[in-house]
């Protein structure tokens, strides 16, 4: 039988991209992880890490194992489930992956939820877009929201949301007195915020930029949302979906509307693993999530 312990090192090294890595974020010796690792491969009598500068990564039967580890956490949570359920208990977690920009609108519906179901344990994680679909694709979350995702063929959307980008900027700011939609060339001769590439929003300005055959030079690049909005509040400009401009924002901050049709078509979309099935206590949320998201 193999000892799925051994696995769970295997699974660690290669998403942490290296033993070492991995060592560091289990707070371990590196030498126990690669032990385990060398004591599987002995016993499945085959190689499973290939390891290089670039780090860690599974040969074609470490693949396999990898699967087959995914497949049998899929089934453990399944049948606790299903346990569960025979007993009459309500019980279970949810984790989800969603992008920073959707934190506010999520308490309100995990509140409500936990007041519905105390039982079931949300575990939430906020990041990228690219940190979403990846924890998605590889079951380490049940639900994703992300802006503007790169989607891969494994992944199932749920709903679609349509959101328009603008640019943040104190009342004051000159580019208030401009009649006409902003260009990029425009926001450019300014003091500029901008979040990380590998954000949703990051990816559709440079898009635009590719587009417009303008580069943009920000003051300050961060992968914090909250802070580019901090930025636009204390003089300078950044570029954010609507939805971010709360009601306590309103008299510290003003939009304007951007000129490239691509900020009016930007999305929203919540996604599971196609093929992978729900437990009931994720079920239940994504039903609520579909119902309140706004």
């Amino acid at each position: 039988m193999i000892k799925k312990h051994r696995v769970y090192y295997l699974y660690q090294a290669v998403k942490y991209g290296g033993i070492r890595n991995a060592a560091d974020i289990l707070n371990i010796a590196p030498s126990s992880i690669s032990r385990q690792i060398t004591l599987l491969e002995e016993e499945l009598k085959t190689s499973l890490l290939e390891k290089n500068l670039r780090g860690a990564h599974p040969t074609e039967s470490g693949e396999l194992v990898l699967k087959y580890f995914a497949h049998s956490l899929e089934q453990e949570e399944d049948l606790l489930a299903s346990l569960a359920a025979l007993q009459g208990l309500e019980r279970g977690k949810v984790t989800i992956a969603t992008g920073e920009g959707y934190l506010r609108h999520l308490a309100t519906i995990i509140s409500q939820f936990s007041k519905d179901h105390p039982q079931i344990e949300v575990q939430l994680s906020a990041g990228s877009s690219n940190h979403v679909v990846r924890k998605v694709s590889d079951n380490e979350a049940h639900i994703g929201i992300a802006f503007n995702p790169i989607l891969e063929p494994n992944l199932r959307v749920h709903f679609k949301r349509q959101h328009t980008v603008k640019a943040f900027l104190p009342p004051t700011h000159p580019l208030l007195n401009e009649k006409e939609p902003l260009t990029l060339a425009q926001i450019r001769d300014y003091p500029l915020a901008m979040g990380d590439i590998s954000q949703g929003i990051r990816q559709i300005i440079q898009r635009v930029e590719d587009e417009e055959e303008v580069t943009l030079h920000p003051t300050l690049k961060c992968s914090q949302l909250h802070m580019l909005k901090q930025y636009a509040i204390g003089g300078g400009v950044t570029l954010l979906p609507e939805f971010m401009l709360y009601e306590e924002d309103r008299d510290r901050l003003a939009l304007h509307h951007l000129s490239h049709p691509y900020f009016n078509r930007t999305e929203t979309y919540m996604i599971t693993r196609r093929g992978r099935q729900l437990p009931p206590a994720a079920q239940k949320l994504l039903v609520m999530i579909l119902k309140m998201f706004p």
